[in-house]
C-alpha cells in the first residue's frame, strides 16, 4: 500500500480508549482514488487542525471488510451523535453555543488553510463527543482549484449556497454560507426549512434571498454575523478567519458554563420535539 500522506499512512495513528465506527466505501474492493483522497485530505486537515489547537473527527486506521472486500475507515465513535441530534440542547445553552461555534470555525479554518473546501457542510456532518464538536465526512472535499462549473450539484438543500444552486463552483464562501445556516439552527433548535418541502421552490427561494426567520431574542451581534455568512453575494461573506476571531472573543466574553447544575435545562416542549425532523 503506497504512502498517501507526508506523515505516513499509519504515522501518529493510535487507537484511543472506547469504541470505534467503520465507514465503508461501497464497491471499493479494488482501492480507488476517491477512498484514498478522502483519507489523505482528512489526515492533512487533522494535522493542520492539531497545529491550531483544534481536532477533527479522529481517524484510527484503515481496514477491509472480509465479506464484501470493501475498504473501510476506522474512526473514533462519538456516542453523542451529530449536531442534528442535539439542536434543542444547543438552543437552550447559549453559553455553550459560542464555545461550540468557535470550535467548529477553528476546524473549518484548518480545512480552508490547506486551500480545501468541505463541500458538504451541514449539521449531520458535525459529530459530538461529551466535551466538543468535530467536523466529519470529507468525501466531497477537494482543492478549490479543482472545482468547476461542470461539477454535479450536490448537497443538502437548506445548506447549499445560492451560487451553487445556480451552477457556480463550490468555494470557501459556500462553506461559510452553510455555517450561517448552522448558526441559525443553534438558535432555533430545529433544522432550517424543516417544515417545508425541499424542492425546486425552496431552491428558487434561496436564490431569491429567502432565509430562515430570525428567532426572537437572538443577540443582535449574532444576527448580524449570521446574515453576513448567508449573504446572497459570496464576496460579502466573511472569511473563516474573521468568523473564528469573532467567536473566540464571544467565547471569552460569555464563558461556557462548566458546572452542570448551572446549565439551562432543556424544557420538555412536545410540540417542538414533534416538529424536530432528523
Amino acid at each position: 500500500m503506497r504512502q498517501i500522506s507526508p506523515y505516513g499512512l499509519w504515522d501518529h495513528l493510535t487507537t484511543p480508549p472506547g469504541s470505534t465506527v467503520l465507514k465503508s466505501l461501497n464497491d471499493s474492493s479494488n482501492i480507488n482514488e476517491d477512498f484514498l483522497n478522502e483519507w489523505k485530505l482528512h489526515l492533512q486537515c487533522q494535522h493542520e487542525a492539531y497545529l491550531n489547537d483544534a481536532l477533527l473527527t479522529p481517524i484510527i486506521g484503515i481496514t477491509k471488510d472480509p465479506d464484501t472486500l470493501n475498504y473501510m475507515i476506522i474512526m473514533q465513535y462519538l456516542p453523542k451523535g451529530s449536531l442534528r441530534d442535539n439542536l434543542l440542547i444547543k438552543k437552550y445553552n447559549p453559553n455553550d453555543k459560542f464555545n461550540n461555534l468557535w470550535r467548529i470555525t477553528n476546524q473549518l479554518k484548518a480545512i480552508h488553510k490547506l486551500n480545501l473546501i468541505h463541500g458538504d457542510f451541514h449539521n449531520g456532518n458535525i459529530l459530538q463527543s461529551k466535551f466538543s464538536l468535530f467536523i466529519s465526512d470529507f468525501g466531497l472535499s477537494k482543492p478549490v482549484n479543482q472545482t468547476n462549473i461542470k461539477d454535479e450539484i450536490y448537497g443538502i438543500l437548506p445548506y447549499m449556497a445560492p451560487e451553487v444552486l445556480r451552477g457556480k463552483p463550490y468555494t470557501k464562501a459556500a462553506d461559510i454560507y452553510s455555517f450561517g445556516i448552522i448558526m441559525w439552527e443553534m438558535t432555533s433548535g430545529v433544522p432550517a426549512f424543516h417544515n417545508i418541502p425541499h424542492d425546486l421552490n425552496l431552491s428558487l427561494n434561496i436564490c431569491r434571498g429567502i432565509r430562515p426567520e430570525i428567532i426572537e431574542g437572538t443577540m443582535p451581534e449574532y444576527v448580524e454575523l449570521m446574515k453576513r455568512c448567508w449573504d446572497n453575494n459570496p464576496e460579502k461573506r466573511p472569511t473563516v478567519d474573521e468568523v473564528e476571531d469573532i467567536f473566540g472573543k464571544w467565547d471569552t466574553t460569555y464563558p461556557m458554563e462548566g458546572e452542570e447544575e448551572k446549565r439551562i435545562p432543556v424544557p420538555d416542549e412536545q410540540d417542538e420535539l414533534d416538529d424536530f425532523i432528523i
